[in-house]
C-alpha cells in the first residue's frame, strides 16, 4: 500500500511538471513569436516596400551631394548611390532637402529613411546606425592667398584669424574640440562660408577636402592648408534609426561595396570631378 501511494505520489509530481514545463514553452514560443512579430515590424526594408519610396536626406556637401544650378536636382556621388539601390529595391526614389544641423532630428522625425553623407562619429553611433562608409572625409583649410600668407595650422591659427565652419557640421565640432585660438564662425552652409572667406569675413573656410579641392581648382587664389596631425579624419556613410533589424544596413552595406569594389565609386568621381588636392597646398 505504502509503495503503491509513494508511486502515486511520483507519478503526481511527474505530470505536475509535465504541465509546468508545457507551461514554459507555450510562454518561450509566444514570445519568441512576439519577437519575430516586432522584428518583421521593426524591418525598414519593409516600410521602404510598403510606401513604394526610398527617401534620403540630403544636404550641401560637393561632391557628394549638391544642387545642380539649373534643374534644381540633387546630384553627386552619394545621390547616385542610393538612386541606384532605390532601382535594387524596386521602388521611387525620393530626396529630401535638408540641412546639417537639421539632418539628425529630421531622421529621428522620420522625415526621410537616411540620412546622406554622415561622418561616421563616436557620439553619433550613439544615436544613430551607420552604413559602411563610401567616402574618407579629411578636413582641411581654405585660404586666400591674396590676403593670407598663411601656409600651416599653426601660422593661421592665431587670435586675429576667424575661421568659418557649416553649423553642426563633423567639421564644426571636431575644430571646437581642438579649442583654437582663433575664432570660429559658423554659417548654414559651404557657399555661406566661402562667401564669408571672398568677402573678407573669414581667414580661413574648414571643410572636407574633396569639397575644398574642387572649389581651389575652379579659384586660382585658393590655396589648401593640410593639418597635421590631422583634427578630423573619418569615413562618411549613410545613417538610419536605431531598433532596426541588422539585415536592413546590410542590404545597404553590400550595395556601399558594389560601388566601391566595382568600379561604379570610379566612375563616379570622373563624373563629378573630383580631383587630386595635393597641388592646392603649394600655392
Amino acid at each position: 500500500m505504502a509503495m503503491f501511494t509513494k508511486s502515486r505520489s511520483t507519478w503526481m509530481h511527474v505530470a505536475i511538471e509535465i504541465v509546468l514545463l508545457s507551461v514554459v514553452v507555450m510562454l518561450l514560443t509566444g514570445r519568441t513569436q512576439m519577437a519575430i512579430g516586432q522584428g518583421q515590424e521593426q524591418s525598414l526594408l519593409k516600410e521602404i516596400h510598403d510606401k513604394g519610396e526610398l527617401r534620403v536626406g540630403f544636404a550641401l556637401a560637393e561632391p557628394s551631394q549638391f544642387k545642380d544650378p539649373t534643374t534644381g536636382e540633387w546630384k553627386g556621388i552619394a545621390v547616385d548611390i542610393m538612386s541606384d539601390w532605390a532601382k535594387v529595391l524596386g521602388v521611387k526614389f525620393v530626396p529630401v532637402d535638408t540641412s546639417w544641423d537639421a539632418m539628425i532630428p529630421g531622421l529621428l522625425a522620420k522625415k526621410y529613411d537616411f540620412a546622406s553623407s554622415l561622418n561616421r562619429r563616436p557620439q553619433r553611433a550613439l544615436v544613430v546606425t551607420y552604413s559602411d562608409s563610401f567616402i574618407v572625409d579629411r578636413a582641411v583649410f581654405a585660404v586666400d592667398t591674396r590676403k593670407s600668407q598663411a601656409k600651416t595650422w599653426a601660422e593661421l591659427n592665431k587670435p586675429a584669424a576667424t575661421i568659418c565652419a557649416v553649423l553642426s557640421t563633423a567639421e564644426d565640432s571636431a575644430l571646437s574640440t581642438v579649442s583654437p585660438a582663433a575664432k570660429i564662425t559658423r554659417l548654414p552652409d559651404e557657399n555661406e562660408c566661402r562667401l564669408a572667406l571672398q568677402g573678407g569675413r573669414a581667414n580661413a573656410f574648414f571643410d572636407d577636402v574633396n569639397g575644398q579641392a574642387q572649389y581651389a581648382a575652379k579659384n586660382l587664389w585658393v590655396r589648401l592648408i593640410v593639418p597635421d596631425p590631422p583634427i578630423l579624419l573619418q569615413g562618411a556613410g549613410f545613417a538610419i534609426r536605431k531598433g532596426y533589424a541588422y539585415d536592413d544596413m546590410q542590404a545597404l552595406d553590400i550595395q556601399v561595396q558594389h560601388w566601391l569594389n566595382e568600379g561604379l565609386m570610379t566612375q563616379a568621381n570622373n563624373r563629378y570631378n573630383v580631383v587630386d588636392w595635393n597641388p592646392f597646398t603649394r600655392r
